[in-house]
């Protein structure tokens, strides 16, 4: 039985604060995750079914977009690209412009998911399809999605034969859809898969740990599906027998105490 599993059960007035003032051993991991999640989405993780709003979402693909160089191309003269939008500077001064410089997340309530991409070499891509995987586990991460439909919005008559040919043509013939090397993507048929392991690697929860685990490889992800709004997310924590008892521990001390200071 997993740990948020035996604290319901056992103790159902504990809260996220107690839990927080308990484990004083755990708290740098802690505060990551109080910054990651908010309680109540901490609560949904524990119960197995996280629902993320596509403007949380976008937000998060906003900022990596802004943040990471690496996902860009130098461009030929860094002096006219200093007032062109989705530009960014070096720390050796030369201008760089991001393949993808804007992608949005649509969900909607019949489980498609619209995305629209604003890319330098392409322009306005519109896809709407389905997300047939999203797995993450210690072992492997990565989202496929389906396009079902697709627009290229900037190229007159190129468009149509952009709609009719498989995503994996396509790619052929327009330039490859890159969302950098962080993400890294690749395409068969109408299926776009994005490597997420790079990315998440990167992140707050693979650097925060717990008695030696890290906290990215206790959250497991085993699907995902678009609702109107938001995505629904099913997943599974795999907290590590050690810290179950050294968490459970700490929590029935604390329960003992304040049964004794009651009396």
């Amino acid at each position: 039985m997993d740990m948020p599993a035996i604290i319901a059960e056992y103790f159902p007035g504990i809260s996220a604060e107690s839990i927080s003032e308990a484990v004083e051993d755990y708290q740098p991991a802690w505060k990551i995750i109080q910054h990651t999640w908010s309680n109540e989405t901490l609560r949904e993780i524990m119960q197995g079914k996280v629902s993320v709003p596509d403007s949380v979402i976008n937000e998060a693909i906003a900022e990596r977009l802004l943040a990471n160089p690496e996902n860009a191309e130098v461009t030929e003269n860094p002096a006219d690209a200093e007032n062109t939008e989705n530009m960014k500077s070096t720390e050796a001064g030369k201008a760089v412009e991001l393949p993808v410089t804007e992608l949005r997340l649509t969900s909607r309530e019949n489980g498609r998911l619209e995305i629209f991409a604003n890319t330098r070499k392409m322009g306005r891509l519109e896809f709407s399809g389905t997300i047939e995987e999203f797995v993450h586990n210690t072992e492997d991460s990565h989202v496929t999605y389906r396009v079902k439909e697709r627009a290229l919005k900037d190229h007159g008559l190129a468009s149509w034969f952009f709609s009719r040919i498989s995503m994996s043509m396509a790619q052929k013939l327009f330039g490859k859809f890159d969302l950098g090397e962080s993400l890294p993507t690749t395409v068969k048929g109408n299926y776009i898969t994005v490597d997420c392991r790079k990315a998440l690697e990167q992140s707050e929860l693979a650097e925060a740990q717990i008695k030696g685990y890290r906290l990215l490889d206790m959250l497991e992800i085993k699907n995902a599906v678009p609702h109107d709004g938001y995505i629904m997310f099913e997943t599974r924590l795999n907290i590590p027998q050690e810290i179950q008892v050294a968490a459970l521990d700490l929590l029935l001390r604390r329960n003992t105490q304040e049964v004794n200071e009651a009396k």
